[in-house]
């Protein structure tokens, strides 16, 4: 399973979840369905990263992609976000809430 190491946005609030979650979560933690259904047009991260054509099966390839414009575009439009930063930290925010 791919596992996610990056530092997003502002969360100050606890500091200590956020680092906890930044180094340890995975793509299927940071993104479950629930989150996918809701916020894209997608049942989960797998359909979702599909149907952008992309093959994300290192940690390598994600980091490739976090840079990219296409990819934000790509994003913009199968969700309700601008990027993959924004996508990101409305997924860590629910992910730090809930735990």
């Amino acid at each position: 399973m791919t596992q996610i190491r990056l530092a997003v946005g502002k969360h100050i609030e606890d500091i200590e979840k956020r680092l906890e979650y930044e180094s340890s979560a995975s793509l299927y933690e940071l993104f479950p369905d629930s989150f996918m259904s809701t916020y894209t047009k997608h049942k989960n991260i797998l359909d979702f990263f599909e149907s952008i054509s992309c093959d994300i099966t290192s940690q390598n390839d994600l980091d490739k992609l976090q840079n990219s414009n296409e990819f934000d575009k790509a994003i913009q439009s199968q969700s309700n976000f601008e990027s993959w930063e924004d996508m990101i930290g409305t997924a860590y925010n629910l992910l730090i809430n809930q735990n």
